[in-house]
């Protein structure tokens, strides 16, 4: 499923509890598990790159609402 040109993801790295859901499911390694903590102590996903292709995956496995937004 690709959610067309021009849609990218973005991860609040604040909502984000590092469950690696969503990195385990991205076929394009577009995202993976930051060195860096959040104010939680929690180590949150983060982009990779320009590698995205917006299809989506990532948003609909998220149990955490809030920490990932689609944008078109």
């Amino acid at each position: 499923m690709d959610l067309g040109a021009g849609t990218r993801v973005e991860v609040n790295r604040e909502e984000c509890t590092g469950c690696g859901l969503c990195v385990g499911s991205c076929e394009r390694r577009a995202l993976r598990i930051s060195t860096a903590s959040n104010h939680y102590g929690v180590f949150p996903v983060q982009q990779e790159g320009e590698m995205c292709k917006g299809c989506g995956t990532c948003y609909y496995l998220c149990p955490e609402p809030g920490a990932i937004t689609l944008y078109n």
